[in-house]
C-alpha cells in the first residue's frame, strides 16, 4: 500500500525523462546564441548588432531584454502561479525510492524497497519583501516540515519566523534532494538539532563575504524528537524543557580577491547551539545507516546540552570538497548516586564527536556550485550529467575526560559504555535532467565495539543503496 501511494511520483518522473515541449522554458524570453541575438517579448522585438553578439559575456542590457511580467499559471521548471512581481507561488513535489541490499537482515529493517521521502508543498514570495515556504510530509501521515515566513529588507538584513531548520551543520542545512550521497553522515543525523519553531535574523554582508544566522527557538529541535521524563517521587513534578539559542557564521575569504565566481565560493564557518535539558534518560544516540542503534539513549542527563561545529565547503568548477567537525556535550548535574556522604552527585559529561571529509566530481563538466544542472539532458541530444563522489566519516560517544571506573551501561554510570561507527561511502549520480536523478552508493561500516553490534561479535557491515529521485 505504501508503494501505491507514492507511485504518482515515479510516473511523473518517467513522463519528464523525455522533457516534453510543454515542460520547456519559454524560449521567446531568451536570446539566441547565433551571430545576431534576438529577443521577442509579448509585442516587441529587438535585434542586437553583430558587434554586441560577438561579446555574449557582457551584453548591453535594454528595457526590452527584461522578462515581461507574467500573470496566471506558468511553467518555470515547475507549475507556478504568478502575478507580475507582486506574487509568486511555486508548487513543489519531492519523492525518493530506495532499493537496498546489505549484509544485515533487511526483513527486520524495512525490506529491500523503501520510500525515502514523499513531500508536497509551496514556496514563493509576495510584496517584494516577503518569502515563504510550506512543506508537508505525505509519507509520515501528514507532519509539517518547513512552515515559515521570511522578511527580506535587503541581503544583509532578513528576519525569519516559523518552523524551520536551526542554523547548525552544513550538511544538515543542505536539502535532501541536493545531497551528493543517498544518506547524510552519522554525525549530521545524530548531533545536529534539526527543526524547531522560532525566530532568526540572518543575511550576507561585506559583499557577500560574511554570512550570519542567529536565532531563538522553543526547544532543542526534533533530533531527538522527544524527551523521556525521569522516574519521579510521589508529588514531584518534572521540569519543563527550556528554549535554545543558535548561531552560525561563515566567511568566504576568496571573494576578497579577483577570482572568477565559480572559484571564489570557498566558505569556512562555525556554529553553536545551547539549551538546558531536564533530568531524564535523554542522551543523544548514535545510529548506523540502516537505523540500528550502536549507542543507546539510556543514560541520565540534566543541565546544559551544547553543540558546536566547524565546517568547510568549496565547489570550484566541476569539483566539490566539504568537511565538518561536530561535538556535543551533555551535562549530568545531580544524577549520580553520590558517595557515603551524599556528595559528588554530578557525573562527567557525555561527549559525542563526529567528522567527515567528502569530495565529488561532475565527470561531464557541469559546475557544482548551486547544484548540478545537465547541459545536455537525457533524450534531448545528450546523456545527462554524471558525477562520482567519495566520503569518509566517524562518530563516537563516550564519557568526557579520563575515567577511573570501568565502563558501564547503567543509567547513572560515571563512565558510560562508549561506542563508535566509521563508514566509507563511494557513489555515482546520474542526473537525467533537472527533475530526475539516480544515485548508487556502496557503504562499508565498522563499529568500535562488536559486543554492541546489531549482530553480536560482528563489527563490519556493508550496504548498497540505489535511489530514484524526482523533484518538481
Amino acid at each position: 500500500m505504501r508503494s501505491l501511494r507514492a507511485m504518482p511520483g515515479v510516473l511523473c518522473g518517467a513522463l519528464l525523462l523525455g522533457a516534453p515541449a510543454w515542460a520547456q522554458p519559454d524560449t521567446r524570453l531568451q536570446a539566441s546564441s547565433g551571430p545576431a541575438l534576438s529577443v521577442q517579448p509579448a509585442e516587441a522585438a529587438v535585434t542586437l548588432s553583430a558587434q554586441e553578439a560577438e561579446q555574449p559575456k557582457k551584453p548591453k542590457k535594454k528595457a526590452a531584454d527584461k522578462e515581461a511580467p507574467t500573470n496566471g499559471f506558468v511553467w518555470a521548471d515547475r507549475p507556478s502561479l504568478r502575478f507580475g512581481k507582486q506574487f509568486q507561488m511555486d508548487f513543489r513535489f519531492k519523492s525518493q525510492a530506495d532499493f537496498r541490499q546489505s549484509s544485515l537482515d533487511l526483513s527486520t529493517r524495512g525490506g529491500t524497497f523503501e520510500w525515502g521521502r514523499l513531500r508536497a508543498g509551496i514556496k514563493g514570495s509576495f510584496l517584494k519583501y516577503f518569502e515563504y515556504e510550506v512543506d508537508h510530509d505525505l509519507e509520515t501521515g501528514g507532519s509539517w516540515r518547513d512552515v515559515y515566513l521570511n522578511f527580506r529588507y535587503d541581503a544583509y538584513a532578513q528576519v525569519q519566523g516559523g518552523k524551520f531548520k536551526m542554523p547548525f551543520g552544513f550538511e544538515q542545512l543542505t536539502g535532501p534532494m541536493d545531497l551528493d550521497f543517498v544518506y547524510r553522515t552519522r554525525a549530521s543525523d545524530a548531533l545536529t538539532p534539526g527543526r524547531s519553531v522560532g525566530g532568526m535574523v540572518h543575511g550576507r554582508a561585506f559583499k557577500r563575504v560574511v554570512r550570519y544566522q542567529a536565532g531563538i527557538f522553543e526547544d532543542d529541535g526534533d533530533n531527538p524528537p522527544n524527551l523521556d521524563p525521569p522516574v519521579l517521587l510521589p508529588g514531584e513534578q518534572p521540569l519543563p524543557q527550556q528554549g535554545s539559542w543558535a548561531g552560525r557564521v561563515t566567511v568566504a575569504p576568496l571573494r576578497l580577491g579577483s577570482l572568477p565566481g565559480h572559484l571564489n565560493n570557498l566558505e569556512i564557518g562555525g556554529a553553536i547551539v545551547s539549551t538546558t535539558i531536564p533530568e531524564g534518560p535523554n542522551n543523544l544516540s548514535g545510529k548506523m545507516v540502516l537505523g540500528d542503534t550502536f549507542f543507546h539513549s539510556r543514560y541520565y542527563t540534566s543541565g546544559r546540552r551544547l553543540r558546536t561545529g566547524l565546517e568547510l565547503s568549496w565547489a570550484p568548477g566541476p569539483f566539490s570538497v566539504s568537511a565538518e567537525y561536530i561535538q556535543s556535550k551533555e551535562a549530568r548535574e545531580g544524577v549520580g548516586v553520590g558517595n557515603e556522604q551524599g556528595l559528588d552527585n554530578n557525573l562527567p559529561d557525555i561527549e559525542g564527536r563526529g567528522w567527515y571529509v567528502a569530495g565529488s566530481w561532475a565527470v561531464t563538466g557541469e559546475r557544482k556550485d548551486g547544484g548540478v544542472k545537465p547541459r545536455r539532458p537525457f533524450l534531448q541530444g545528450g546523456f545527462g550529467a554524471i558525477e562520482v563522489a567519495v566520503r569518509y566519516e566517524s562518530l563516537r560517544f563516550a564519557s568526557a575526560g579520563s575515567q577511573q571506573e570501568p565502563p558501564s551501561d547503567s543509567h547513572r554510570a560515571a563512565n558510560v559504555l562508549g561506542n563508535g561507527d566509521r563508514a566509507l561511502t563511494g557513489g555515482a549520480n546520474w542526473y537525467l535532467n533537472r527533475w530526475v536523478k539516480i544515485q548508487v552508493n556502496g557503504i562499508r561500516e565498522k563499529l568500535d565495539n562488536p559486543n554492541l553490534s546489531p549482530v553480536p561479535g560482528q563489527s563490519s557491515f556493508w550496504t548498497v543503496v540505489s535511489r530514484l529521485q524526482f523533484v518538481l
